[in-house]
């Protein structure tokens, strides 16, 4: 089974919404995969699939993805605390994916920038980070 999106996606919002300290600071499971919709108030969490590919360096058929999560707010230091947060859910952490094992998520690259919108700045902060799991 080579696309494992779906139940990856799964796997990654059942994570965050678990998350007690991120729910609190996102007043509740703001957490979009994808597309957030427009009008969705800040802060909110979102994440998507940046890249993947097979490993290629067993039998086993192994996968290496990385997936880009962030904090999107209009406040700097809320985007940084929610964040924070992020961090310490998926940095080494372990996913439960349907038909497939996680052996390896760590944060890989962080992810910084200011979006300019409507007269307001939205402060988007997080990372990507690399997920790897095997058959």
């Amino acid at each position: 089974m080579a696309n494992i999106l779906g139940p990856m996606g799964s796997a990654l919002y059942t994570k965050l919404a678990a998350g007690t300290a991120l729910t609190t600071l996102l007043g509740g499971t703001a957490i979009y995969n994808g597309l957030v919709p427009q009008g969705t108030a800040t802060p909110y969490v979102v994440y998507q699939f940046t890249s993947g590919s097979d490993l290629n360096s067993s039998p086993r058929r192994a996968r290496d993805y990385v997936v880009t999560i962030k904090a999107v707010s209009d406040e700097q230091a809320e985007a940084e605390n929610v964040d924070d947060a992020l961090d310490t859910l998926m940095h080494e952490a372990t996913l439960t994916i349907t038909g497939w094992g996680n052996y390896w998520t760590a944060r890989d690259q962080d992810v910084v920038y200011e979006q300019y919108a409507g007269g307001i700045v939205y402060w988007h902060r997080g990372a990507r980070y690399r997920i790897r799991v095997a058959e």
